[in-house]
């Protein structure tokens, strides 16, 4: 529901994170920074083996990586016509998907330490 990125021809009018997530499965065949999308699998995977503490702990890393080098990407392909547009900002929906990755990793470390702590 949130915007995510901006370029230098739009900021924010197009790009909420429901627009980016439907989409972002095509942006794996074109690579860059379409491969960013990937965390979404990867973080649902570690929700579904929550129980596996240390699995869904590797994942959930994963899923920060990938989606923290999104900002390293200067420039995203827009729309289905290939057009390349300049990133050049990001909006709260990017800080919260990071955030989302954080917060699950913080429970993990946290269970991890109560179950050395018992």
């Amino acid at each position: 529901s949130q915007r995510v990125y901006c370029t230098n021809y739009d900021c924010g009018s197009e790009w909420s994170g429901l627009a980016v997530l439907i989409s972002g499965i095509f942006g794996i065949f074109i690579g860059g920074p379409c491969l960013t999308w990937l965390a979404n699998p990867i973080i649902l995977i570690s929700w579904i083996t929550y129980r596996k503490t240390k699995f869904s702990l590797i994942t959930s890393i994963l899923a920060f990586l990938i989606g923290v080098s999104f900002v390293f990407f200067d420039e995203i392909i827009v729309d289905e016509a290939g057009n390349i547009r300049e990133i050049t900002g990001y909006k709260i929906g990017y800080y919260l998907w990071i955030l989302s990755f954080l917060t699950l990793i913080i429970g993990h470390v946290i269970k991890l330490k109560s179950k050395e702590n018992n």
